[in-house]
């Protein structure tokens, strides 16, 4: 998971698209710092393989200046993973 976010927007918000068989989606939120995180971890592995960083290139993302990881914390009542 992501413990901190700088210049991007830390969700992208897909309500209000549309899907391959042309239904609107009315959920859909990505936590791209969390997935971009997941990315980088496969990378840098959970054991021994000494890799300390991880840079992603190509990821096409929404930059901001005001996001904050905060964004990514869910209210209780909402969290379907407690």
């Amino acid at each position: 998971m992501a413990i901190g976010v700088s210049g991007l927007e830390p969700i992208w918000d897909r309500r209000g698209d549309v899907d391959l068989f042309g239904y609107t989606l009315r959920v859909t939120q990505v936590a791209v710092a969390d997935e971009l995180a997941s990315a980088a971890e496969l990378v840098m592995g959970q054991a021994d393989e000494g890799i300390p960083v991880v840079i992603i290139r190509g990821y096409s993302y929404r930059p901001s200046e005001e996001a904050t990881a905060r964004e990514l914390i869910r209210p209780r009542e909402q969290d379907l993973f407690l």
